[in-house]
């Protein structure tokens, strides 16, 4: 927990919230403000935003702050600020916080700027590459479990598009080059998020940068396990298993 009191609260009114400090990506860090507005709602607290300062990666604070649409509030007279909210983060039902009416509130903000335009997203994977490998297992899944999963989609939705977005080059996914699966490598950050959110089905990776995608999303979500819990919603997906079952 990284709670930071910064003034006691005038009595009778609410207390005042933001999230705001960490040196993360995009992901991350959006992740985190999802966190902080949905504890206020839950608390009955008022989150007053902070604008990223700093985004990993070398992303565009500035840029990135307008893209969610969350105005900046005034934080001269915040009570509380933090990293994250923890009690959402850690939470083992964060649906619990993360109710329709916080996806909306979510939602009402992202799309009250201007987004980039896409084209149509049928099905989306998100494949976590970059900075995570196979030497970092906690967060990597293999291209071995990702024909599974895509051998699962075609059976469940056939004669759909599937378009993998991630990082790299077409040699580290010779494997999916499968008909019907289109790649989209390397674009914007604005770009692979917003095709995400707009998908019309959604496989997260083990990744906050498509978890906080899948939040935003209306449709179908299949979630990758890992150390933040899946929505109500979500369909979880056992890649190992799906692997085991298509030898």
């Amino acid at each position: 927990m990284h709670l930071r009191i910064l003034n006691l609260p005038t009595r009778n009114r609410r207390k005042r919230y933001t999230i705001k400090g960490t040196p993360d990506g995009f992901g991350s860090q959006y992740q985190a403000v999802m966190s902080g507005i949905a504890y206020c709602e839950f608390m009955k607290y008022d989150y007053i935003h902070t604008p990223f300062v700093f985004l990993g990666h070398g992303e565009n604070p500035a840029a990135l702050t307008n893209f969610i649409g969350i105005p900046v509030g005034n934080t001269r007279d915040v009570d509380i600020s933090e990293f994250r909210a923890d009690p959402v983060h850690n939470s083992e039902r964060p649906s619990v916080y993360y109710t329709e009416n916080v996806r909306n509130i979510l939602r009402n903000y992202y799309f009250s700027t201007a987004k980039p335009t896409i084209p149509p997203t049928d099905i989306v994977i998100h494949i976590r590459r970059g900075d995570v490998g196979a030497h970092a297992p906690d967060r990597f899944t293999s291209n071995t479990d990702y024909v599974a999963i895509i051998q699962m989609l075609k059976a469940t939705y056939p004669n759909r598009t599937i378009t993998i977005h991630s990082e790299g080059t077409l040699d580290d996914f010779k494997e999916l080059a499968i008909e019907g699966v289109d790649f989209r490598l390397n674009d914007a950050v604005m770009t692979s998020f917003h095709s995400m959110v707009m998908a019309n089905v959604l496989v997260t990776a083990k990744s906050s940068f498509s978890y906080a995608a899948a939040i935003l999303n209306r449709n179908k979500v299949y979630y990758m396990p890992f150390w933040h819990n899946p929505l109500d919603d979500w369909t979880i997906l056992r890649a190992c298993s799906l692997a085991q079952s298509a030898t």
